[in-house]
């Protein structure tokens, strides 16, 4: 079956590459616009809201630079030229999911909003297995609650029932 929308390859690894320069860049953005004047991006990791974010972000640009080497680098390839709207279709799936799980965050809460998000995306990408995934995404969920609350002292968005776990 021949998909009247057909993408090359390398044109969009080159826009999957621009968006998340786009990211690292809003995230400095942010920081430049929003934290430093409210005085949250200065002092040590504890006292800087700044220093996790920036932590990501040059993460994200160094997995950035090392995909443009790949890039440039390799530059033939054989086979899979070409991607067709039905091979796009997945991973909108899960950006959509993601962002309906960001959308939803301040009013179900992490504690209801996490584990359907990391089952949806589980079942998005084609796993079939329903008891296993419901386990793993709670478990999942659970493990990051537990670690930002008890560990980090971090206080998770409660939503509109104001659920904590205390830990």
């Amino acid at each position: 079956m021949t998909s009247w929308f057909v993408l090359g390859r390398r044109f969009s690894e080159w826009c999957a590459i621009a968006l998340m320069l786009v990211l690292v860049a809003l995230v400095y953005q942010q920081v430049r616009d929003v934290l430093e004047p409210s005085g949250m991006a200065e002092g040590g990791p504890y006292d800087n809201a700044a220093a996790y974010p920036r932590g990501v972000a040059m993460l994200l640009l160094g997995l950035v630079c090392l995909q443009i080497v790949l890039q440039i680098v390799v530059r033939g390839r054989s086979g899979g030229d070409t991607l067709t709207w039905h091979q796009l279709v997945r991973p909108a799936a899960v950006i959509v999911t993601f962002g309906l799980y960001l959308g939803l965050l301040g009013i179900l809460g992490f504690h209801l909003a996490s584990a359907p998000m990391l089952f949806a995306i589980m079942v998005t990408c084609g796993s079939r297995q329903w008891w296993k995934m419901a386990v793993i995404s709670l478990g999942i969920s659970l493990g990051f609650a537990w670690f930002f609350e008890s560990q980090l002292d971090v206080v998770l968005p409660g939503g509109i029932f104001n659920l904590n776990i205390p830990w």
